[in-house]
């Protein structure tokens, strides 16, 4: 089996050098979409680059760990406004969706103190991480099902309207491909590689945003 440690360590390396462009791209322009994708992308920074230090280490501390289900529930919830500025929403709309992203943002926080972790060791695959522990409350389990797929799937929604309306694909393939490659592992029997898997759909999901932003400035 390969070192997947190193790959996820390739990966968050792609994902720094997206940050890097993201961050000069938003310094240039100030669009709070840029930023959206900048701050999405940081936290599956931190994501990816806990998981592939947790070999080299022998594990990391729980309370390490936890930053990476704090950045998941506290930066995907950012699809939404992502959704509402690729529609080019009104401030009206674009007020009441950051409510309701915020008391989400809340949720998902709430929820990343509430899981119980425990480690995993794949020996095979040189990777040890933290993952949610079965005694964790069904409440947080719920929520962390709907911060994985329920952010995705307006993304999918609202990128096939932009598609329709501007011409634009890219939102459509940043939440498409997010959602393939997430149901990637269990279509493939691969349960135990479905977190590994998921990270090429979350590579592509920001360089695709990225993209959208690319030929929406330009169009502007």
């Amino acid at each position: 089996m390969h070192n997947l440690s190193l790959l996820i360590g390739m990966i968050a390396a792609l994902e720094l050098i997206l940050a890097t462009i993201l961050g000069l791209r938003f310094a240039r322009t100030q669009r709070p979409l840029t930023l959206c994708v900048l701050l999405l992308d940081l936290g599956l920074f931190i994501d990816a680059f806990l998981i592939a230090i947790g070999k080299p280490l022998s594990g990391i501390p729980e309370i390490l760990s936890r930053l990476r289900f704090l950045a998941h529930g506290a930066l995907i919830p950012l699809l939404f406004p992502i959704c509402g500025y690729g529609l080019k929403a009104g401030k009206k709309a674009m007020r009441i969706l950051w409510i309701a992203t915020v008391v989400v943002i809340l949720v998902g926080i709430a929820h990343a103190i509430a899981l119980n972790l425990e480690l995993s060791i794949l020996e095979a695959e040189h990777v040890i991480r933290h993952v949610v522990a079965d005694s964790t409350p069904l409440w947080a389990r719920m929520v962390s099902k709907f911060l994985s797929f329920g952010t995705v799937l307006p993304l999918i929604v609202c990128g096939i309207i932009i598609w329709i309306k501007q011409k634009n694909p890219n939102l459509f393939l940043s939440g498409f491909l997010m959602f393939a490659f997430a149901a990637l592992g269990p279509a493939t029997g691969n349960f135990h590689l479905i977190f590994f898997i998921s990270m090429f759909g979350e590579l592509f999901m920001i360089l695709f945003a990225l993209l959208y932003i690319i030929k929406d400035e330009k169009a502007a």
